[in-house]
């Protein structure tokens, strides 16, 4: 084969994967909304941090305050995104709280001992809250949170400093968080990867033939790859929220067969499902093979044919896994060969 041919064969299965890829990320992130997923793991790590078993659970405290439950969905959730800046403020209050003095002094009847007159409120308040943070930490016992907190009063000198360095050291920890939380997540990539491959047939054997065997199938492909490309380094934008109602369809065509499944959802489901029936109908308009057609028999293959389509189905399950934004940039950077063409030899 050509090498402009390979190009173009690279570029078709670039554009197969990071649609499809598109659907898994979708899926995961409907997964990961319905489930909790990212909420409870940024829970699991920020309790984790600030566990002090010599002095607090300085975690709990943290998400028990005001603000932090504020972003809260409801009741038993957790919020998914905490900001750095939110991050610092809660943490320099709740550590200074630990400096106030709070009373409740009984006020009883100077004819009857045993009556109560009124609750008195005694509050031994520090106004200023960089003073507070450092009298908060001096009430703790010697730990190496303690040591640590001390350290970020000590290199600063009033309260934007210290909620700096708070903010980039909340910073630093999120960064390997956010290489734990892909780890954590690759088996459930890959768990819906292959989901998505059994039940819409992505066949990357199959799908190799047909492009290699069909030039016009491939130039199309090719053409539609770089007006996608064209299109979204122009937009570079998150998707739009889209307000669902109570129910939604998600409908996809196999063969001439309209498929159509209705679902009850919220608000928030909508908005997945919507995603997904962009994908899909994108899918569809690029003639992109999909679902099972009447020509599939399992019974009437033979072992070879089996064992090609099993190990088609896998290869396109550990390709998905990798991700839409890796496909995307391998079909970014094939069409910018393709554009730039091939250098004559000098």
């Amino acid at each position: 084969m050509a090498l402009p041919n390979i190009l173009e064969l690279l570029i078709a299965l670039g554009m197969f994967y990071f649609l499809f890829s598109t659907l898994v990320s979708i899926l995961f992130e409907w997964y990961a909304h319905k489930t909790e997923k990212r909420g409870r793991f940024l829970y699991e790590t920020l309790h984790r941090l600030l566990q002090d078993p010599l002095n607090k659970n300085y975690g709990a405290l943290l998400y028990s305050h005001f603000s932090i439950v504020n972003l809260r969905k409801d009741g038993h959730s957790h919020p998914q995104y905490i900001s750095a800046e939110m991050f610092a403020d809660v943490l320099i209050d709740v550590i200074g709280k630990q400096a106030e003095e709070v009373r409740f002094p009984l006020n009883m009847s100077a004819k009857n001992p045993t009556q109560l007159q009124h609750v008195a409120l005694v509050e031994n308040r520090i106004t200023d809250p960089f003073e507070r943070y450092c009298k908060g930490v001096e009430t703790m016992h010697y730990s190496p949170l303690k040591s640590m907190l001390r350290g970020f009063g000590e290199k600063s000198t009033n309260y934007n400093e210290l909620k700096t360095l708070l903010m980039k050291w909340y910073e630093d920890y999120m960064a390997r968080v956010t290489g734990w939380y892909k780890i954590k997540i690759k088996n459930t990539l890959i768990g819906i990867s292959a989901l998505v491959c059994v039940a819409l047939n992505v066949d990357s054997i199959a799908f190799i033939k047909k492009v290699n065997n069909d030039d016009q199938f491939r130039q199309s492909l090719v053409t539609q790859a770089e007006k996608l490309v064209a299109q979204r380094l122009a937009q570079r934008r998150e998707d739009s929220i889209v307000k669902g109602s109570s129910t939604e369809h998600i409908t996809f065509v196999v063969g001439d067969k309209m498929i159509q499944r209705t679902l009850p959802l919220s608000a928030n489901d909508s908005t997945y499902v919507a995603q997904i029936n962009a994908v899909v109908k994108e899918i569809q308009s690029n003639a992109i093979p999909i679902g099972y057609t009447e020509d599939f028999h399992w019974k009437q293959m033979t072992w070879k044919d089996r064992l090609l389509w099993v190990l088609g189905l896998c290869l396109s399950t550990l390709a998905l896994s990798f991700g839409a934004p890796f496909w995307f940039e391998v079909l970014v950077k094939a069409v910018n060969i393709r554009r730039a063409g091939i250098k004559p030899n000098a």
